[in-house]
């Protein structure tokens, strides 16, 4: 296929790109320019994002006349305290169990993480407060950073539970001074930012059937996102350059989803504007996280046993070394998915730093980026060229059933 410099679009957006922000837009002008100088056509598809922004957080601990103040993050959508706070009786629920939640009324209480259902039985356990961690004790706090997480605002319609988030080693000290009472402070706001998809088109010369090409361009606060997931984006540019100048018989939409990191919120927001149109799709590939130089790469399919078979025979063809399941996968793929488009996600797992300051360019090279895409490469330009196309457009209801409950 004719060489498009993957490793150099990298670089043109290896920056934070957090979703909705200024430098998420920047990269998506950047994709739109690059489409352009590849002698296509690209447009911006914007679309509002729920978020929430942190005005103050804070926690003081105190036992035995000792005074402990972490450093510390809130809880995104989890609501505030009002300006005095709120201080309580201190408890460390482990991982939130009927047995550890026991008497946890009215206290601030620590649990070592934070999900849909202990948020709900926090709630009616009428907790005051939480407390979580991030990373690992042995973090050295100037190489790392203190993430900021969030509930889903599935989970934020069982009401208000102001939550905090501390690093390993000071949740670990918070514990072990088992203090007698915290005061907690949290103010937030939801807000409405804007992000957005970058569509471009290719027509396919004969068949009416359509395939779909995507990966996410958005990263986390911290990081530059070099493998999560400028990587996949530099190999749909390359995909979409080699099509440009292939025509396929089949139509191509190739599809930069904006904000996955904060809950696939741009595929979903392609799936409802797109609805009406969804039935002319036959099968899709996302591309997440590609091009470690250590590393091994796996291939998950939302769809019919049929297209493990198929890959399994494009792999053992090419001699390419990927493993095949079935299931679902966190990333855009899954929308598409759950909208009843089979699917199949690319990812070449290894060192990569994910969402983190650790996601640097240093661990891709250009010859593991061209792999993955000549793959990809090679296994879509047989469907898109058969005299008909032979994927079922189908999800087994197994896979069915863990879309409904993952979006659940």
């Amino acid at each position: 296929m004719k060489a498009f410099d993957q490793m150099s679009f990298i670089n043109k957006i290896y920056f934070p790109r957090p979703a909705g922000s200024e430098d998420e837009q920047k990269a998506a002008e950047i994709i739109i320019d690059t489409v352009k100088m590849l002698g296509g056509d690209a447009i911006y598809e914007p679309f509002e994002l729920k978020a929430f922004e942190i005005k103050e957080a804070s926690l003081t601990s105190y036992s035995c006349k000792k005074m402990f103040v972490p450093e510390v993050t809130g809880y995104g959508r989890t609501g505030s305290t009002g300006e005095d706070g709120i201080t309580g009786a201190f408890a460390y629920a482990g991982t939130g169990s009927d047995y550890e939640l026991e008497g946890c009324e009215g206290k601030i209480v620590f649990v070592n993480s934070m999900h849909h259902d202990l948020y709900r039985r926090l709630i009616e356990k009428k907790a005051a407060a939480f407390i979580t961690f991030d990373g690992s004790v042995f973090d050295d706090r100037n190489k790392t950073d203190l993430n900021t997480r969030s509930i889903k605002e599935k989970t934020a319609k069982f009401g208000e539970l102001p939550g905090f988030t501390l690093r390993a080693a000071d949740a670990l000290k918070l514990i072990k001074m088992s203090p007698e009472k915290v005061t907690a402070k949290l103010i937030q706001k939801d807000i409405t930012l804007t992000s957005g998809n970058v569509i471009a088109d290719i027509k396919g010369a004969e068949y009416g059937e359509k395939m779909l090409f995507t990966a996410h361009y958005d990263s986390t606060k911290f990081s530059r996102g070099a493998w999560d997931n400028a990587s996949g984006c530099a190999n749909l540019m390359a995909l979409y350059s080699y099509f440009k100048e292939n025509k396929p018989k089949r139509s191509i939409r190739f599809i930069w989803c904006g904000s996955e990191e904060a809950g696939l919120k741009g595929s979903r927001a392609f799936v409802e504007r797109h609805k009406d149109e969804l039935e002319e799709y036959s099968f899709g590939v996302n591309i997440d996280m590609t091009g470690t130089v250590i590393g091994n790469d796996i291939a998950c399919v939302s769809g019919d046993d049929s297209i493990k078979s198929y890959l399994h025979y494009c792999a053992a063809e090419t001699g390419f070394p990927v493993s095949l399941s079935s299931g679902i996968f966190p990333s855009d793929s899954s929308s598409f998915a759950h909208a009843g488009i089979p699917f199949v996600v690319f990812q070449r797992g290894g060192q990569g730093g994910m969402h983190s300051r650790n996601d640097k360019i240093e661990v891709l090279s250009e010859d593991s980026l061209r792999k993955t895409t000549e793959f990809i490469r090679f296994a879509s330009e047989r469907l898109l060229n058969s005299s008909r196309f032979p994927i079922p457009r189908t999800i087994p209801e197994k896979i069915h059933e863990e879309l409904e409950n993952y979006f659940k």
